[in-house]
């Protein structure tokens, strides 16, 4: 095993853990701003609608990374892949409605 395959699998793990913990609606706190913000502001969001998006595109991410593990000579498209996914979420929680709690 290659180095650059040891450290897919280091990142792949985490990513995996969080984004099943996200999905499910813990750790909300990793969802970057959220745990900073007051009370009142949280009570605003809907926080397990983010937790779902954010633990989708984590697990998305961990899907991607061992794509590459199994297929190197995929990893220009896999990159550009992860990049669409990202700038995606990010746009799709923006300007989506459900991210305001009911």
């Amino acid at each position: 095993m290659d180095s650059d395959s040891l450290v897919r699998i280091l990142v792949g793990i985490p990513l995996l853990i969080s984004g099943v913990q996200l999905f499910r609606g813990k750790w909300l706190f990793l969802v970057a701003g959220y745990n900073t913000m007051s009370k009142e502001e949280q009570e605003k969001l809907n926080g397990k609608f983010l937790g779902k998006v954010v633990g989708i595109m984590l697990l998305l991410s961990c899907l991607i990374i061992a794509t590459t593990l199994i297929y190197p000579e995929a990893e220009r498209v896999c990159t550009i892949l992860q990049f669409v996914i990202v700038f995606g979420v990010v746009i799709y929680v923006n300007v989506s409605d459900k991210r305001k709690a009911k």
